[in-house]
Protein backbone atom coordinates (compact mmCIF):
# COMPACT_ATOMS: atom_id res chain seq x y z
CA UNK A 1 0.00 0.00 0.00
CA UNK A 2 1.43 3.33 -1.06
CA UNK A 3 0.36 6.55 0.62
CA UNK A 4 1.27 10.02 -0.47
CA UNK A 5 0.88 13.27 1.33
CA UNK A 6 -0.83 16.14 -0.45
CA UNK A 7 1.46 18.80 1.04
CA UNK A 8 4.98 18.63 2.41
CA UNK A 9 5.41 18.56 6.17
CA UNK A 10 6.82 21.81 7.58
CA UNK A 11 8.80 20.86 10.66
CA UNK A 12 9.64 24.46 11.62
CA UNK A 13 6.00 24.90 12.71
CA UNK A 14 6.09 21.89 15.03
CA UNK A 15 5.67 22.49 18.74
CA UNK A 16 8.69 21.79 20.87
CA UNK A 17 11.24 23.39 18.59
CA UNK A 18 12.00 26.53 20.64
CA UNK A 19 12.07 27.74 24.27
CA UNK A 20 11.77 31.30 25.62
CA UNK A 21 14.59 32.67 27.77
CA UNK A 22 12.47 35.64 28.91
CA UNK A 23 10.28 35.98 31.99
CA UNK A 24 7.75 33.33 30.94
CA UNK A 25 10.35 30.54 30.42
CA UNK A 26 7.84 28.66 28.24
CA UNK A 27 9.06 25.60 26.38
CA UNK A 28 7.99 23.79 23.22
CA UNK A 29 7.02 26.94 21.32
CA UNK A 30 6.54 27.28 17.59
CA UNK A 31 8.68 29.59 15.50
CA UNK A 32 5.89 32.13 15.02
CA UNK A 33 6.02 32.95 18.76
CA UNK A 34 9.34 34.73 18.07
CA UNK A 35 10.31 37.60 15.79
CA UNK A 36 11.98 36.77 12.50
CA UNK A 37 15.09 38.68 13.53
CA UNK A 38 15.35 36.80 16.85
CA UNK A 39 15.08 33.45 15.04
CA UNK A 40 17.79 34.50 12.58
CA UNK A 41 20.13 35.47 15.46
CA UNK A 42 19.34 32.16 17.21
CA UNK A 43 20.11 30.11 14.10
CA UNK A 44 23.24 32.09 13.26
CA UNK A 45 24.84 32.71 16.67
CA UNK A 46 22.83 30.53 19.06
CA UNK A 47 21.71 33.62 21.02
CA UNK A 48 18.89 33.01 23.53
CA UNK A 49 15.33 33.58 22.29
CA UNK A 50 12.66 35.78 23.86
CA UNK A 51 9.06 35.25 22.73
CA UNK A 52 7.02 38.17 21.41
CA UNK A 53 5.03 38.31 24.67
CA UNK A 54 8.17 38.72 26.80
CA UNK A 55 9.59 41.32 24.43
CA UNK A 56 6.30 43.26 24.56
CA UNK A 57 6.26 43.05 28.37
CA UNK A 58 9.87 44.30 28.53
CA UNK A 59 9.04 47.19 26.19
CA UNK A 60 6.01 48.12 28.29
CA UNK A 61 8.09 48.06 31.48
CA UNK A 62 10.75 50.19 29.80
CA UNK A 63 8.12 52.72 28.69
CA UNK A 64 6.63 52.87 32.21
CA UNK A 65 10.06 53.34 33.78
CA UNK A 66 10.90 56.08 31.27
CA UNK A 67 7.64 57.84 32.09
CA UNK A 68 8.53 57.70 35.80
CA UNK A 69 12.02 59.11 35.12
CA UNK A 70 10.61 61.75 32.87
CA UNK A 71 12.03 65.08 33.81
CA UNK A 72 10.41 68.18 32.41
CA UNK A 73 12.89 69.84 30.06
CA UNK A 74 12.83 73.49 29.41
CA UNK A 75 10.26 74.18 26.71
CA UNK A 76 12.60 76.05 24.39
CA UNK A 77 12.07 75.71 20.65
CA UNK A 78 15.23 73.60 20.20
CA UNK A 79 13.90 70.78 22.40
CA UNK A 80 10.36 70.77 21.02
CA UNK A 81 9.42 68.53 18.13
CA UNK A 82 6.28 67.67 16.17
CA UNK A 83 5.06 64.10 16.66
CA UNK A 84 4.81 62.18 13.37
CA UNK A 85 2.23 59.82 14.89
CA UNK A 86 -1.53 60.22 15.03
CA UNK A 87 -1.53 63.05 17.57
CA UNK A 88 0.69 65.41 15.49
CA UNK A 89 1.29 67.61 18.55
CA UNK A 90 4.40 69.71 19.14
CA UNK A 91 5.93 68.22 22.27
CA UNK A 92 9.06 68.64 24.43
CA UNK A 93 11.96 66.20 24.15
CA UNK A 94 10.83 64.40 27.32
CA UNK A 95 7.71 63.17 25.50
CA UNK A 96 9.85 61.04 23.15
CA UNK A 97 12.04 58.07 23.95
CA UNK A 98 15.69 58.33 22.92
CA UNK A 99 15.29 56.15 19.83
CA UNK A 100 12.28 58.05 18.47
CA UNK A 101 13.77 61.48 19.21
CA UNK A 102 16.99 60.60 17.36
CA UNK A 103 15.00 59.92 14.15
CA UNK A 104 14.61 63.64 13.62
CA UNK A 105 11.78 66.06 13.08
CA UNK A 106 8.89 64.67 11.05
CA UNK A 107 9.78 61.04 11.77
CA UNK A 108 9.67 60.89 15.58
CA UNK A 109 6.63 59.49 17.38
CA UNK A 110 5.83 60.42 20.97
CA UNK A 111 5.58 57.77 23.72
CA UNK A 112 1.77 57.82 23.62
CA UNK A 113 1.67 57.22 19.85
CA UNK A 114 4.25 54.42 20.08
CA UNK A 115 2.28 52.74 22.87
CA UNK A 116 -0.98 53.05 20.91
CA UNK A 117 0.74 51.62 17.83
CA UNK A 118 1.93 48.58 19.82
CA UNK A 119 -1.60 48.00 21.15
CA UNK A 120 -3.10 48.34 17.66
CA UNK A 121 -0.57 45.89 16.22
CA UNK A 122 -1.30 43.23 18.84
CA UNK A 123 -5.06 43.70 18.31
CA UNK A 124 -4.57 43.27 14.55
CA UNK A 125 -2.58 40.08 15.10
CA UNK A 126 -5.32 38.64 17.33
CA UNK A 127 -7.97 39.61 14.79
CA UNK A 128 -5.96 37.99 11.99
CA UNK A 129 -5.73 34.71 13.93
CA UNK A 130 -9.49 34.77 14.56
CA UNK A 131 -10.12 35.36 10.85
CA UNK A 132 -7.88 32.41 9.93
CA UNK A 133 -9.77 30.16 12.39
CA UNK A 134 -13.18 31.23 11.07
CA UNK A 135 -12.00 30.63 7.47
CA UNK A 136 -10.78 27.16 8.50
CA UNK A 137 -14.16 26.41 10.13
CA UNK A 138 -15.91 27.42 6.92
CA UNK A 139 -13.53 25.14 5.01
CA UNK A 140 -14.47 22.25 7.36
CA UNK A 141 -18.18 22.89 6.77
CA UNK A 142 -17.66 23.00 3.00
CA UNK A 143 -15.65 19.77 3.12
CA UNK A 144 -18.35 18.04 5.18
CA UNK A 145 -20.96 19.11 2.65
CA UNK A 146 -18.86 17.68 -0.19
CA UNK A 147 -18.56 14.34 1.61
CA UNK A 148 -14.95 13.81 0.48
CA UNK A 149 -13.16 12.15 3.43
CA UNK A 150 -9.73 13.37 2.35
CA UNK A 151 -10.92 17.02 2.17
CA UNK A 152 -12.68 16.69 5.53
CA UNK A 153 -9.53 15.31 7.18
CA UNK A 154 -7.31 18.00 5.64
CA UNK A 155 -9.70 20.81 6.66
CA UNK A 156 -10.12 19.50 10.22
CA UNK A 157 -6.35 19.09 10.57
CA UNK A 158 -5.81 22.68 9.48
CA UNK A 159 -8.45 23.90 11.94
CA UNK A 160 -6.93 21.85 14.77
CA UNK A 161 -3.47 23.29 14.04
CA UNK A 162 -4.79 26.87 14.09
CA UNK A 163 -6.69 26.30 17.33
CA UNK A 164 -3.60 24.71 18.90
CA UNK A 165 -1.54 27.80 17.98
CA UNK A 166 -4.08 29.97 19.78
CA UNK A 167 -3.53 28.08 23.04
Amino acid sequence: IETTMSTPVVTSKWAGTFACSGMCQRKQLMGEEFSKKALERYRKDGKPLKCKQCVAADEQTERENAAKRKVVDDNSDETRRRCAGKCERVLPKASFNRNQYSKGDGKSRCRDCVEQSVKDESANQAKSKEEKISAARKKVDDAKRSGNAQQILAAESELAALEAEKV
